[in-house]
């Protein structure tokens, strides 16, 4: 089975943000960054499904040149080669021109068995390109993927169960598809001190701007920056956390008396509905 993994990268999770001078994009100067905490379970699933199967995993990948930081980490943890499509611009690039640009590659790439991506990506929260992956690719796609309950490589299919609200949905598919992974589907593996000296000489193809072919996929030079973006970011604000302290006092006795309890109970409900408004 060829089976591929969509990863990107993102800010470290515990990173201070800051908003940029413009006020209308984070600034990451001094930044951290970090393979997308959802891509992680996407690859732990390829690598098992590759070692119940047989078969390659390929790493697929789109971002600045940091960005292979990330894919190495990927090919640690077990993956066998990565193609990496790398430009400066791509900071800005909306989801439709990402998923555009990496159904495209993946067509050149030859035919596939599996896609697996995270379910989003924690900077924009869009969930976004894996779907859309799946639809320039004129595949089938499964969203939030729980378990993948059985794939059968000879009849071409995949049976995966997804959580809905009261129960589970158990979804067949016909392969090739596109699988989306949450945070309950696997637990990723460390990458072995061994892992991250193989992954050095594993292959890493590099794709550059000039090499895409923008015209045939129905995009231009601007589609991969900030002027061309169909989803354009007006105005990041940090929000301003108001900390305060409020202790309502019973009598001094080391055991309150009933009546301070319900008094004090009543003025504790009072301010949670009137002031907190949390009930």
């Amino acid at each position: 089975m060829k089976i591929l993994v969509v990863v990107s990268q993102t800010q470290d999770t515990e990173a201070k943000i800051k908003v940029s001078s413009s006020g209308d994009s984070v600034d990451t100067s001094g930044m951290k960054w970090i393979m997308n905490p959802y891509d992680e379970f996407a690859v732990e699933e390829a690598i098992q499904t590759k070692e119940k199967h047989g078969g390659e995993v390929v790493i697929v990948s789109m971002g600045p040149a940091r960005v292979v930081e990330t894919i190495r980490q990927a090919l640690a943890m077990g993956a066998d080669s990565a193609i990496h499509i790398t430009d400066d611009s791509f900071t800005d690039v909306d989801s439709f021109a990402v998923a555009k640009v990496i159904a495209n590659e993946i067509k050149k790439s030859g035919e596939f068995d599996l896609i697996f991506t995270g379910m989003k990506i924690i900077d924009e929260e869009s969930g976004q390109v894996g779907v859309q992956i799946a639809e320039e690719l004129g595949i089938p796609h499964v969203s939030l993927v729980s378990k993948v309950v059985e794939i059968d490589p000879a009849a071409r299919k995949a049976v995966c169960q997804k959580e809905i609200d009261g129960g589970h949905m158990v979804v067949e598919v016909q392969l090739p598809c596109l699988i989306t992974c949450p945070d309950a589907m696997n637990e990723p593996r460390y990458a072995s001190l061994p892992g991250i000296m193989k992954a050095k000489k594993k292959p890493l193809k590099e794709v550059m701007v000039a090499d895409l072919g923008l015209e045939e996929i129905g995009l231009t030079a601007d589609s991969l920056g900030k002027a061309g973006a169909r989803v354009k970011t007006v105005e990041i604000k940090v929000p301003e956390i108001q900390r305060k302290l409020k202790i309502i006092k019973g009598q001094d006795e080391p055991m309150v008396k009933g009546a301070e309890v319900e008094k004090a109970a009543e003025e504790l409900v009072k301010l949670l509905r009137e002031e907190a408004k949390v009930i």
